[in-house]
């Protein structure tokens, strides 16, 4: 009971630290961009390069002009930005943090929610960027107010799984290699630049039975101005309560082992 306990409190002392993991955040974020002439803007080039190379490829392989799924595309790169690199830097989000971890006694929720604020202000960053973009091709739409519930959901979702994969790559270091490679299929996978419609069959399980597809679709689908299906809240919350369930073992076995892992 002392060690669920102690992962219960984890939790809570992170939650409660986070004026200190936002300014953080922020901080870092500013940082990255210090000396550079265009700042948070090679943030928004990465997600514009990328969603009109995909638009203009996929738009000739199937006899249709980019504009037909340039708002599709653009929104799912967007989209995944808080899913799959997500996961990617919380397999070394201790390692990183190893330095920190050594010298103060923080909890580890703080480090997993520290990195996840990186990501969230890189998101709105883009976001901005998407909505401009969209209004100057004439192809953007009003935001469902779906996403004020989706996208905590999401981030929530993705907390609780960059927990779980941070306490064993910091383990076993090959974690964190299993999971960029793993990442890098997922997107394919994942329909960040394909319509789940398009499959048929046993193909559609790809995202049916794919938890990450209906994460991305709980934020994409607001954003273009669409309402994302009951079946994707219902995964996202599914997922939020298997999830905790796993974080809290995880945390009450391991919890105090972390640091010695460095």
């Amino acid at each position: 009971m002392d060690a669920v306990e102690g992962a219960f409190r984890d939790i809570i002392d992170g939650v409660r630290l986070a004026p200190l993991w936002s300014r953080l955040a922020w901080e870092q974020t500013v940082a990255r961009f210090r000396r550079t002439i265009f700042g948070p803007f090679w943030l928004t080039a990465n997600l514009l390069a990328i969603s009109f190379s995909l638009s203009v490829v996929f738009g000739g392989l199937m006899g249709q002009n980019y504009r037909t799924n340039f708002a599709l595309i653009i929104s799912g790169i967007l989209s995944w930005s808080i899913i799959g690199p997500v996961m990617s830097e919380a397999a070394s989000v201790f390692i990183s943090a190893g330095g920190l971890m050594q010298t103060m006694k923080l909890p580890l929720t703080f480090h997993v929610l520290l990195m996840m604020t990186r990501n969230v202000i890189n998101f709105l960053a883009q976001l901005i960027a998407l909505w401009i973009v969209l209004a100057v091709l004439r192809l953007g739409a009003v935001p469902t107010w779906h996403l004020l519930i989706g996208l905590p959901i999401v981030l929530i979702d993705m907390s609780l799984v960059s927990m779980i994969l941070a306490i064993p790559s910091t383990r076993f270091r090959d974690v964190n290699q299993t999971v960029g490679f793993a990442v890098q299929i997922l997107f394919f996978i994942t329909p960040v630049f394909w319509v789940p419609s398009q499959m048929h069959g046993k193909k559609r399980l790809l995202f049916d039975l794919n938890p990450f597809g209906h994460l991305l679709e709980l934020v994409r689908q607001p954003l273009i101005g669409r309402e994302p299906t009951l079946m994707h809240f219902e995964w996202g919350l599914g997922m939020m309560v298997i999830l905790s369930a796993v974080v809290i073992t995880q945390l009450a076995l391991y919890r105090k082992r972390v640091v010695f892992w460095l």
